[in-house]
């Protein structure tokens, strides 16, 4: 009798919805600034064929990141999974093209925690895993609760016989 397929079942918090929001948000504004700051003098002056319809599209650029800044974090959150099974970190994520991982815990070289400030103010923390061999060879797991995150970093640090814990 064949046992059924593992598959990851957890979700991240539903905070990261929001850290990723104001984290595209800040990127988007910052492009759009630079864009409409820097790229738009230089080309007005320095290109024949600008023009205020070129200045439209360049708009509606800016315009359509600050909706992907909207748009995309709910989808990826809807998405994600992740669970921790026996000897397996599984993962499964993706918006249009759908990836899953399942990562045995001896391939894996280090765990790190990584809590910028925006991660910090949302309560959130980012496992990094980094494994052996080249085609992606380091995955994060975002929108943790830290103490889950530390609980998964000490769990896999113990499965591997690396750490005192």
């Amino acid at each position: 009798m064949a046992s059924a397929p593992a598959t990851a079942t957890e979700r991240l918090e539903r905070r990261v919805v929001g850290y990723w929001i104001l984290g595209d948000l800040l990127t988007s504004g910052v492009l759009g600034a630079l864009a409409w700051f820097v790229a738009r003098p230089f080309l007005d002056e320095h290109w024949d064929k600008w023009s205020s319809a070129w200045e439209h599209v360049l708009l509606g650029g800016i315009a359509g990141l600050l909706l992907l800044a909207f748009v995309v974090p709910p989808l990826s959150f809807a998405r994600w999974r992740y669970a921790y099974l026996g000897d397996l970190l599984l993962l499964r994520y993706g918006i249009l093209f759908v990836e899953e991982r399942a990562v045995p815990v001896k391939r894996m070289q280090h765990v790190d925690l990584v809590r910028g400030p925006i991660e910090r103010l949302f309560g959130l923390a980012t496992l990094v895993v980094f494994t052996a061999g080249n085609e992606g060879s380091a995955f994060r797991v975002p929108g943790l609760r830290t103490d889950v995150a530390q609980a998964m970093r000490d769990r896999i640090l113990q499965a591997r016989g690396d750490g005192r814990i």
